[in-house]
């Protein structure tokens, strides 16, 4: 707990408190046949005695406990201010009661009797306040993280590899100068398309597996219509997810992690199966000659690992041998 200040809410509670406290007293003390300046007085009593030593205690928190961690002065200092304070308030009841009770003088007495007139009635109220402040801090630091989370999620949301869209222009061009028309025009089809996706669900943590996988076939046209025959693509649906949600953008980035990395060799293309499991989605490619396992992963999958971090409990797994790389996306499931 980073401060014991009071605020707003705190001083309604303080009130209610001795509110009910105070109807409480007075029924007491009239079943008992106080006569009525023991009524007022005896309440006027407790009301000092309780507002003194919420006052002394809740600083003592905030100036030993919170600040300075000196928790032995902070112990030593409360058991005097309760005692003090239950001391003077036993004075105000021998002075004031009708008839005077008898005094017993002994030190041990006087010590047991000033702690018991005095924890008990400062006891209730404090343990309501520091319960309210423990929860109010634990709902704090849940929104704080929370918003961090948020954050970061936007942040690398955003890395999406810049020279994409660069690269689709160039292609553009060259098709304008190459290719018939209507070629040029789904190229810019499902380029908008895909864009469009990317716009309309940046603010999106996850999105539908059916979302996914029209933005990967999207991507699919754009990679084959630039590279030709470098690339293959295929989508193997056997099943049907009982969850079907992921991170935003999650295959796309992996589908990205294969092109950037693989290259076809002596007209060899690079073949990508999208296969739905029950609980996954696997990507797995082949892979160029050469290629070692320290080039495999890229930061647009380090930063899709962190995501699954901090969307749920789960995280991708690579697998990857001599011919193939094979990336498991966990399906997420949203709860009610």
């Amino acid at each position: 707990m980073n401060s014991f200040r009071f605020n707003k809410s705190d001083y309604q509670l303080t009130v209610m408190y001795f509110v009910i406290a105070t109807v409480w007293l007075a029924f007491r003390y009239t079943v008992e046949k106080y006569t009525d300046f023991e009524i007022i007085t005896g309440l006027l009593g407790f009301t000092l005695k309780t507002l003194i030593l919420i006052v002394i205690i809740t600083w003592l928190i905030q100036r030993y406990v919170v600040s300075q961690k000196s928790y032995f002065v902070f112990f030593l200092l409360t058991f005097m201010a309760l005692g003090v304070v239950g001391f003077l308030d036993l004075l105000r009841d021998y002075f004031t009661a009708d008839p005077a009770w008898q005094w017993n003088s002994s030190l041990s007495s006087i010590i047991v009797n000033s702690f018991y007139n005095s924890t008990p009635d400062v006891a209730l109220p404090l343990g309501l306040i520091l319960g309210k402040k423990y929860y109010e801090n634990k709902l704090d630091y849940a929104q704080l993280e929370s918003a961090q989370k948020e954050l970061e999620l936007k942040v690398l949301r955003s890395q999406y590899d810049p020279h994409f869209l660069y690269n689709s222009l160039n292609t553009i061009d060259a098709l304008v100068d190459y290719s018939p028309k209507e070629k040029v025009k789904q190229y810019i089809a499902h380029l908008a398309a895909l864009y469009r996706h990317l716009i309309q669900t940046k603010d999106e943590d996850i999105v539908t597996l059916k979302d996914e996988l029209e933005l990967a076939g999207n991507y699919f046209y754009l990679i084959e219509t630039r590279f030709e025959n470098d690339y293959s693509f295929e989508i193997v649906n056997s099943v049907v997810p009982k969850s079907n949600y992921l991170p935003n953008g999650a295959i796309l980035t992996v589908l990205e992690n294969v092109v950037n990395h693989n290259k076809a060799l002596d007209g060899k293309p690079i073949e990508t199966k999208i296969i739905i499991k029950e609980k996954s989605v696997l990507v797995t490619n082949t892979k160029s000659n050469g290629r070692t396992k320290n080039e495999s992963l890229g930061t647009g999958l380090q930063n899709l690992s962190k995501r699954y971090q901090l969307l749920s409990d789960q995280t991708i797994e690579v697998a990857e041998t001599e011919k193939t790389f094979t990336i498991r996306l966990p399906l997420l499931r949203v709860l009610d």
